[in-house]
């Protein structure tokens, strides 16, 4: 058993960083290392049985003497690219993914140098809508998706901007969906529609218009999965005959 009680000697680490891939339509979890770039972007900390160390410190500027400690254990070595605040409030409230891991804990012996991992993933996820051509040329008059939660992300373009969205470990995020859209009647169509994001996910939303058997509208919806590159259809009717027409001029 490692000798936790404060001591002179002193032992080394050697800290290597990897993390997902940064593209978005990934169908891989694999594991790559940092370029240089990337590694100013994350910062590291060191806590020794819950106690830190040191913290915060960009990758590409820790030190031989930041890895230098006191010999014992319950040392692990955490790393994040932003926090959890930054990954919801950047990019003018969209956000951004955030990349968080942790290493095993490890213990430091007397001039001995231990190798250490932090393997980082994505902890959040991305929702990110697309207008079908079928739909756009439809529905001159305007449409959106707008998030119904506290920050109210409007999606009215094909842009490909993506939501970020925070979401606790072992849970889901339930996001509620508002879908306007109007066609040039007197009426706006409205469709609600609720998504459980899960974290290290990003969601794509095709909006598309199909047309039922009975003449009514169909507005399609399929949410894909960048990750595993798994969609899901839901069809959604919309009874033009029940709405107001459009006036004659």
């Amino acid at each position: 058993m490692d000798d936790l009680r404060p001591n002179s000697s002193r032992g080394s680490f050697t800290l290597g960083l990897s993390t997902d891939s940064l593209a978005v339509e990934v169908e891989t979890r694999a594991s790559r290392d940092l370029t240089e770039a990337e590694q100013t972007m994350f910062a590291v900390s060191l806590v020794q049985n819950g106690e830190p160390v040191w913290s915060n410190i960009p990758f590409a500027n820790i030190t031989e003497t930041d890895c230098t400690q006191p010999t014992g254990g319950g040392y692990v070595v955490s790393a994040e690219n932003c926090t959890a605040s930054e990954a919801e409030s950047a990019n003018d409230g969209w956000g951004q993914r955030r990349y968080w891991g942790q290493s095993a804990t490890f213990s430091i012996r007397k001039d001995e140098n231990t190798a250490v991992s932090v393997d980082c993933h994505m902890v959040n996820a991305g929702l990110c809508v697309q207008f079908d051509e079928s739909f756009t040329s439809y529905f001159t008059l305007g449409y959106s998706v707008t998030t119904d939660d506290r920050r109210a992300l409007r999606f009215d373009d094909n842009s490909g901007q993506i939501a970020y969205y925070n979401i606790n470990e072992g849970t889901t995020h339930n996001l509620h969906l508002l879908i306007n859209a109007s066609a040039g009647w007197d009426g706006t169509l409205h469709i609600e529609r609720n998504i459980d994001l899960q974290p290290g996910r990003i969601y794509r939303l095709h909006i598309r218009k199909g047309m039922s058997e009975t003449g009514n509208v169909d507005v399609i919806i399929t949410t894909e999965n960048f990750i595993e590159g798994k969609s899901e259809e839901v069809i959604v009717e919309y009874d033009l005959r029940q709405a107001p027409r459009k006036r004659d001029t």
